[in-house]
């Protein structure tokens, strides 16, 4: 009788739970390291995504198993562990889990140099602008203002390591850069220094189209990344804004400063799913209204008067395949306005377009020059004529005059270039330094 009892509870409670189902997934998050740093690591951070790894080289003479983790970023909202922070061994790979809302491994590698090897972990010239080091071929490049003597100028921090290695000519009795000088170490290893002076721009830039000031709008779930200081200020928008605005929280972030807020490089964008539903990563010059995914509304563009010829950007896009095998790819582009007239009545005319369009996959940042095109012209890709019809960026035409000034300026990046139409790879990533105007 009892073995009867137990088969019908059995029953029952299969019957009872087969009722309740769960007809919302969760959606799939992927947790990475976006960035990992050790004390006195030699060079940048290997991440890979693909392999899920992070691979970080230490001078020589490091003892692996007493090492000091310096700074870690990892996918928004996620957790990780164990605490990088805690962990000091690293004589061996280390593992570690980031949890999203699926668990994902990491391996961390810390290599050693090879004996012999000459590493520069900071280099300074007083009043510079920037110093650039490659480990890889040796050379560090130095910007400074426009104006400056390069015949008398003071190195004023040249860390290397190991600090044993003999210099030579001696870093603070060399003063003039006019000419690339060679460091000799050892009377074996060179490295290059080479200095130049900051170009002159001579004309408009977009306010923070260096990506290096950012804000947060909101708090916890209901926030958001833009580039600047506040929204008050009506430059930078993206799809994050709107989707803020959701009363339940379903959006991921698709914009981030890359690695922190506090000390951005760069700006990553994903393409994402929530729902169901792709929203690509996308930055854009202008405005943006409603909330929610599909319920919103953009306004492309905002007051500029100046005529560029050309515009310069760096980046670095890793696109995933959708639908069928189709793989992803990402939007780069400028567009100069003549708009007339206002409210109901206004017209939006292109005047120049300068757009990149890839599906290239990038190991590294690839540094970009766009022609500016004014007017009409055979070289222009269909997708990238005006469109009367368009809901996204409405223009009537070409403007009759190539000559005339702008009245408006649309720069736009996205992760995914159909994402207006919910179509993208999830995981697609779009890196974008800096864009700079040429005159």
């Amino acid at each position: 009788m009892k073995k009867l009892y137990k088969l019908i509870v059995l029953s029952v409670l299969i019957a009872f739970s087969s009722c309740i189902k769960n007809d919302i997934p969760y959606p799939t998050v992927f947790g990475e390291f976006l960035h990992f740093t050790i004390e006195d690591q030699v060079g940048a951070t290997r991440i890979s995504t693909e392999e899920q790894t992070v691979t970080i080289r230490v001078p020589a003479d490091a003892d692996l198993t007493n090492l000091a983790v310096d700074s870690v970023a990892i996918t928004a909202d996620a957790t990780v562990s164990p605490d990088p922070l805690d962990v000091t061994d690293f004589s061996d790979k280390v593992v570690f889990t980031i949890k999203t809302y699926q668990a994902y491994d990491w391996e961390v590698i810390v290599e050693k140099e090879d004996e012999g090897t000459i590493s520069i972990s900071e280099f300074s010239i007083e009043g510079q602008l920037s110093a650039a080091i490659n480990q890889d071929d040796h050379t560090i490049n130095v910007i400074m203002p426009t104006g400056v003597s390069l015949e008398d100028l003071s190195i004023s921090i040249f860390d290397y390591q190991p600090i044993s290695a003999v210099v030579s000519p001696l870093p603070k009795e060399t003063h003039d850069f006019t000419n690339p000088v060679v460091f000799t170490f050892n009377n074996d290893i060179t490295w290059t220094v080479r200095v130049e002076q900051e170009d002159v721009i001579e004309g408009e830039q977009v306010p923070y189209s260096n990506f290096q000031t950012w804000f947060q709008q909101g708090s916890d779930d209901r926030s958001f990344y833009l580039p600047g200081q506040s929204l008050d200020e009506n430059i930078w928008r993206s799809g994050d804004k709107a989707a803020a605005d959701l009363w339940v929280k379903t959006y991921p972030k698709t914009v981030t400063p890359y690695p922190s807020i506090d000390a951005p490089e760069y700006a990553l964008l994903e393409t994402k799913s929530t729902v169901g539903v792709i929203a690509a990563g996308s930055l854009f010059t202008g405005e943006i209204q409603g909330s929610g995914i599909s319920n919103v509304t953009t306004d492309f563009g905002i007051p500029f008067t100046d005529r560029p010829k050309s515009f310069t950007t760096e980046i670095e896009y890793n696109p995933e395949t959708y639908g069928d095998n189709i793989v992803d790819k990402c939007d780069v582009y400028v567009i100069l306005q003549v708009r007339e007239g206002s409210g109901a009545d206004e017209k939006r005319y292109r005047l120049a377009t300068g757009w990149f369009r890839t599906d290239e996959n990038m190991d590294s940042f690839k540094q970009l020059e766009i022609p500016m095109v004014y007017g009409d012209d055979a070289s222009l890709e269909s997708f990238m004529l005006p469109n009367s019809s368009s809901d996204e960026m409405p223009e009537d035409g070409f403007y009759d005059n190539p000559e005339a000034q702008p009245t408006h300026i649309i720069m736009v990046f996205a992760s995914s270039a159909d994402g207006a139409n919910f179509n993208g790879g999830v995981g697609s990533k779009l890196k974008v330094k800096n864009i700079e105007l040429k005159y």
